[in-house]
């Protein structure tokens, strides 16, 4: 047996618990069923005994696991409370903020936000991680971050706000050579036989674009899905398929006739978007700042692309 044992296996050990399968723990720790599996082994090779039954995919407690789990919860609520220490003291000797962002938000909402944040507060120091908006929660919940600049999640925990700063319409993006392009409108009947191109499956995006079709009695299948939202540009660009992105997105490409844009239907699609925080995070002038300073970024974005 080691001296010591590895936080992640501890993680892995737990989340297999309250999910009892390996593929739900794997989606919440953001990781591969392999992953997880070789973490469990690990683990056990380290305590030297089996922690888990395994039958039918589910996985149940053997009895050394029940007498391991309450170490493996005191061990990690321990580095939890190592970890708000040390941000403490951290907080004590400088200023900082972590923020978490998708693709979109850290190309086109934080530079000119953290542009006009810096005025302010110039000593600041600023982490950013770019990541999904799964990954950002549990991150977020972790006290890992801060802020997160998000689209609104779906599934919000009951620990988390959200400071909506503004709203983008969806709609169809075409290459302008695109037959619906020509036609000006998009076929409803011809939807489920093109090829589309949408963000990551299960992302908060994806899962809006989904309700709205099945509300339409229209399934919708991609061949591309991809997080990034400027790559889903680029290859609407290239006509590999037709995108749903905000007009904002593109409104230069709209204006060198470069990309066509076309109303998903007779409903609107909005996508409203927010900064999330912990509610029991009381929110500094930084913080507040920052919120602010993103809403007035949106707003601009936005009010630009209908100029």
């Amino acid at each position: 047996m080691s001296t010591t044992l590895d936080g992640q296996h501890l993680r892995i050990f737990e989340a297999l618990v309250r999910t009892t399968n390996m593929t739900r723990a794997a989606e919440e720790l953001h990781m591969t069923p392999s992953g997880v599996s070789q973490g469990l082994k690990s683990l056990e090779t380290d305590l030297g005994c089996r922690l888990f039954e395994r039958s039918s995919r589910k996985f149940a407690l053997t009895g050394a696991g029940r007498e391991f789990l309450p170490d493996a919860k005191e061990i990690l609520e321990g580095m939890k409370a190592a970890r708000r220490k040390l941000r403490a003291c951290a907080e004590v000797r400088q200023d900082h903020l972590s923020i978490g962002a998708n693709g979109t938000a850290c190309q086109f909402l934080l530079p000119p936000t953290l542009r006009e944040f810096r005025e302010s507060f110039p000593d600041f120091v600023i982490r950013i991680e770019q990541c999904s908006s799964k990954q950002a929660i549990t991150m977020l919940i972790e006290e890992q971050l801060d802020l997160i600049l998000l689209t609104e999640p779906a599934e919000q925990p009951l620990s988390i706000a959200f400071y909506p700063i503004g709203e983008d319409d969806l709609q169809f993006i075409t290459n302008p050579l695109h037959p619906w392009a020509v036609r000006r409108k998009a076929q409803r009947d011809d939807i489920p036989r093109h090829k589309l191109i949408l963000p990551e499956r299960g992302g908060n995006t994806y899962r809006l674009i989904e309700a709205y079709f099945r509300s339409e009695n229209i399934r919708i299948q991609p061949c591309i899905e991809i997080a990034n939202e400027q790559a889903v540009k680029e290859f609407v660009r290239l006509n590999l398929g037709i995108g749903i992105l905000p007009r904002w997105l593109v409104s230069d490409e709209l204006e060198q006739g470069l990309l066509a844009a076309l109303p998903l239907g007779r409903k609107h699609l909005k996508r409203r978007w927010g900064v999330l925080y912990r509610k029991n995070r009381k929110l500094s002038l930084a913080d507040d700042l920052l919120i602010r300073l993103s809403r007035n970024v949106f707003r601009a974005l936005s009010e630009s692309s209908e100029a």
